[in-house]
Order: structure tokens, then C-alpha cells, then sequence
């Protein structure tokens, strides 16, 4: 009984539109496999790239790439439900298309237009706010690595 009495606030927050929304939750997913894409394409970028033991690493390196795409997919053609997502949303979109971007400079474009378009990707809520930072640094990460490295694609 107590344990469901602790429950209803933290669903009544969500039913009210307070907690996260299912926007916000895919697109704290989405970061998180960026973040570990990001980390396999570094590892790839030094010793174990040429380390007959790390068999199947770019391959798996390609898929979590393409995890990635999913859900950035996932988050854009998600129907709203506040205000707080349509950041986020154009934040997975920008993200979807430097994830497909085949040379620098287009990585540099998307970056680009991120940096002039800010308003685009800012809310009040703390916790949005701080989400989409983590995905700008992202993209800031994608696109030195495209830059340093030119044979560098994610996908």
C-alpha cells in the first residue's frame, strides 16, 4: 500500500504533463547511443583498428550507428505532447542528418546551422535544456571527428 502511495505522485507529475514525456525519453536514449557510437569510432581511430582480436568491432561500431538513425528517427515523427519536445525533436533531425553526412563539410554544415538556428533548440525546462547540451556537444564531437579524420562517416 505504501509503495504505491509513493508512486502517485511521480504518475500524477506525468499524467499532468510535468514528468518526461515519451519525446524526452527516446531522445535521452538517443544521446546515450550516440555517446557510445562516438566512443567505438575513437577506439577505432587508434590501436584497434589494426588489432586482429578486435574482429567485428567496425561492424558493431556500424550498428550502433545505425541505432542511432532509428531513434533519431523515432523522436522526430513522434507526435508532440508539450511544448518542451519540438526542441528535441529538431535536435534528433539536425542529429539524423550529421549521422548520415558522408564528407566534412557536411558535417560542418549541419554544425553550422545548429550554432545560427539556436533558438531552435532552447526550452526553459532544466532538464530538456541540459539534454539538448549534451546532444550540441555531440554534435560538436561528430564533427571534429569527420574534420580530423576525413575518411571518417558514422554511416
Amino acid at each position: 500500500m505504501s509503495a504505491a502511495k509513493d508512486l502517485h505522485p511521480a504518475l500524477t507529475a506525468v499524467v499532468a504533463g510535468k514528468g518526461p514525456t515519451p519525446i524526452f525519453r527516446t531522445f535521452t536514449v538517443l544521446i546515450e547511443a550516440v555517446n557510445a557510437a562516438i566512443e567505438m569510432d575513437r577506439d577505432l581511430s587508434h590501436s584497434l583498428s589494426w588489432d586482429p582480436a578486435s574482429s567485428g568491432f567496425a561492424e558493431a561500431a556500424e550498428n550502433q550507428w545505425q541505432d542511432c538513425l532509428r531513434l533519431a528517427s523515432d523522436v522526430f515523427s513522434a507526435p508532440t505532447s508539450s511544448a518542451e519536445d519540438q526542441p528535441l525533436q529538431r535536435m534528433a533531425m539536425l542529429m539524423h542528418f550529421l549521422i548520415e553526412a558522408t564528407t566534412p563539410g557536411e558535417a560542418l554544415h549541419f554544425q553550422q546551422l545548429m550554432y545560427a538556428h539556436r533558438d531552435l533548440f532552447t526550452t526553459d525546462d532544466p532538464g530538456v535544456r541540459e539534454a539538448l547540451n549534451r546532444a550540441a556537444r555531440q554534435v560538436d564531437a561528430v564533427v571534429e571527428m569527420a574534420v580530423t579524420a576525413p575518411e571518417f562517416a558514422p554511416v
